[in-house]
């Protein structure tokens, strides 16, 4: 009997352990901007790579804006020879590069690494689009139209912007009851008829909303599944406060920060980097 309620204890702490890590992506974020500051900021290079290959051994590869971790830690695992899982890994950051694929960043050194592997352009592009054939074709559909109605007369109309604001808001409400977050990875970046599918934008619009006091609570969870850029989360958040208090998180850059170190410390609770990281990060981005 006592053996039985030992196993019995040992597997709801292994349910519980996994569920914490399942919704521990915030801690993740975290762990990848302390990585990223050691090789934008400190320019120690070999330092953030051993932290990136303990890292990924931990934790399913994943994007972060602008900062594209998995490829910088595969690129850098390249260049100095590191083991970082050869074509497994590569077919992985397929499926993290996909959603951009349409106006894709990538340069010739990145189908030179692949083909360095034995993955040709042919095999990428059959992988993309196998990608593109997982996604939710029902909710592809909804945020194709959605994405054009947000921006129907240039959203000048006001009575049709509130009208078509609240029917996109509807959709949302019905997503996430049914499907969670529609993330890059359920629909995409490119919907039907080339539509930009921003959820950016959309979240932007309900910080407007009656509703958000819900879209607040919502999307931090979202956050913390690893469905919802926390920049999107920040935005909305910050336009909404606009109106009555000083944005947390210090996304706007016309509006003056007062206090960096409360900013900073609203923005590591949601994984994003510090303003000063955050700087560089677009810096190096849009030079490249």
């Amino acid at each position: 009997m006592i053996q039985k309620n030992i196993f019995f204890l040992f597997i709801c702490i292994l349910a519980f352990s996994c569920q914490t890590r399942k919704h521990n992506h915030i801690t993740y974020l975290n762990k990848v901007n302390e990585i990223d500051s050691i090789y934008r900021l400190k320019n120690d290079t070999l330092t953030a790579l051993k932290m990136y290959q303990t890292l990924f051994k931990t934790y399913s590869p994943y994007n972060s804006e602008l900062i594209d971790e998995y490829q910088t830690y595969i690129i850098l695992s390249d260049k100095y020879h590191e083991d970082f899982g050869g074509k497994e890994s590569l077919y992985k950051l397929i499926s993290l590069v996909a959603p951009n694929w349409k106006y894709n960043r990538m340069d010739k050194s990145f189908f030179a690494l692949y083909k360095k592997y034995g993955i040709d352009s042919l095999e990428i592009e059959e992988k993309v689009t196998n990608w593109k054939r997982g996604l939710n074709k029902r909710l592809v559909d909804s945020f194709s139209v959605a994405s054009f109605r947000d921006q129907e007369k240039r959203r000048r109309d006001a009575v049709l912007r509130q009208k078509n604001d609240e029917k996109n808001e509807q959709l949302l409400l019905w997503t996430f009851k049914n499907y969670g977050y529609p993330s890059l990875q359920k629909i995409g970046l490119w919907g039907n008829n080339d539509t930009f599918m921003s959820m950016s934008i959309l979240m932007n619009h309900a910080a407007d909303s009656k509703r958000y006091p819900y879209f607040k609570e919502k999307l931090l969870e979202y956050i913390k599944t690893g469905e919802c850029i926390p920049d999107d989360y920040a935005a909305m958040i910050d336009k909404y406060s606009l109106m009555t208090e000083i944005p947390e998180y210090g996304t706007f850059s016309n509006v003056p920060i007062v206090d960096s170190v409360r900013v900073n410390k609203n923005r590591k609770k949601i994984g994003l980097p510090s303003l000063k990281h955050a700087k560089k990060i677009h810096d190096d981005y849009f030079k490249n």
